[in-house]
């Protein structure tokens, strides 16, 4: 199930009693609502996730790609794009690699290769992950990753007519309450100096970061550092 941005924007501007877009024009209203999108990923890393294949580079070390927020599974190796390969172990820290492995970097000790055996990450670095053996940069393994919402774009015509912002938010139904709270949030903040506005502000705010946090809350093993936490 998927919800539109003028879902939102309708919403919000209801609960502002602002149905005609006088005090918060439409235009304003969406540019909040792509901020809340983008303030739902620096709460919950993982909100819009992806199975993707990731293609390697030579050595240990790996980097997410830019449009990925975390790391949050790695499933199998890949033999190329459509064919899947073996299976990869979890390690919970580098350390058990440091410690029964010194040189598990050094390609000396251990060759890299294409296949990929143990996959490290730590979530206190959500960008990056460690393979081992190091790759030999013709590997790919299949992941699932959290992903940056796609920006909701400006209509072509009427932008400022809500009915014509008919694009799908790219998170999942789960959010709309909480972008419609962000949206008054930010409306709010606006009029920060009328008494009473400030309280709403703040209390639309509070609904919004305890909206995605609970649904962080409620997730189990959404990243492979915390996962094995809850085994």
């Amino acid at each position: 199930m998927t919800f539109q941005t003028k879902d939102v924007m309708a919403r919000a501007a209801t609960t502002l009693q602002d149905a005609s877009n006088i005090r918060w024009p439409v235009t304003e209203l969406h540019g909040y609502l792509n901020d809340g999108l983008r303030e739902i990923v620096t709460i919950k890393p993982n909100a819009v996730s992806k199975t993707v294949n990731l293609e390697l580079d030579e050595g240990t070390l790996q980097t997410l790609p830019a449009e990925y927020t975390v790391l949050s599974r790695v499933s199998r190796n890949m033999v190329d794009a459509n064919t899947g390969g073996g299976a990869i172990r979890r390690l919970d820290s580098r350390s058990i690699m440091d410690s029964h492995m010194p040189g598990w970097q050094d390609p000396a000790v251990i060759p890299f290769a294409k296949k990929v055996v143990h996959v490290i990450h730590d979530i206190a670095d959500p960008n990056q992950f460690y393979v081992a053996p190091g790759n030999d940069g013709t590997g790919i393994i299949e992941a699932v990753v959290g992903a940056y919402p796609t920006k909701s774009p400006v209509p072509g015509a009427d932008a400022d007519d809500i009915a014509s912002y008919a694009d799908a938010v790219d998170v999942p139904d789960i959010y709309m309450n909480a972008l419609v709270d962000y949206v008054i949030y930010r409306a709010y903040s606006k009029d920060a100096r009328i008494a009473g506005s400030a309280a709403r502000a703040a209390a639309h705010y509070t609904l919004f970061r305890d909206s995605v946090t609970n649904f962080s809350q409620s997730e189990n093993g959404m990243s492979l550092a915390a996962a094995n936490s809850g085994e």
